[in-house]
């Protein structure tokens, strides 16, 4: 994505001369709601590694737990399906909710491009229209 704003911001300084050395990039925030999910993936990653290194009956006892659960059993006994899914599966479909895709354009706090509305990445032309609509003419 940085290539993308990389090329528009020199297309841009290059035909609009009085938009150089202004222009800034940053990224957009994913959802709240795809943030806490992130953060509560990586307690939970944090405890498994914890359970796999200092042995989940030990932390199970240091917990007050008397006798093994039932629920400790069944992590037990598919360890294997769970740790993919904990360190290989959930992280990369959780990327997808934090990557935003966004591209945003601004000029004046004013929009003059918003992929999130429209869907699809501005082509130079559009960024040509935008830019003549807030007052700004293309050097030719």
């Amino acid at each position: 994505m940085k290539r993308n704003f990389v090329s528009m911001a020199q297309f841009l300084e290059n035909s609009y001369p009085e938009l150089r050395g202004h222009i800034e990039g940053q990224n957009y925030p994913p959802p709240p709601v795809a943030e806490l999910i992130s953060n509560l993936l990586s307690m939970l990653q944090l405890m498994a590694l914890l359970y796999m290194f200092f042995g989940g009956e030990r932390v199970l006892r240091m917990l007050g737990y008397q006798g093994i659960p039932r629920w400790y059993e069944s992590i037990r006994n598919n360890s294997l399906q769970i740790g993919i899914a904990l360190f290989l599966i959930l992280p990369q479909v959780l990327s997808k909710w934090l990557i935003t895709g966004a591209f945003e354009i601004y000029l004046d706090e004013k929009k003059v491009w918003s992929k999130l509305e429209t869907g699809q990445f501005p082509t130079m032309e559009d960024m040509i229209n935008g830019m003549s609509a807030m007052g700004l003419m293309k050097r030719t």
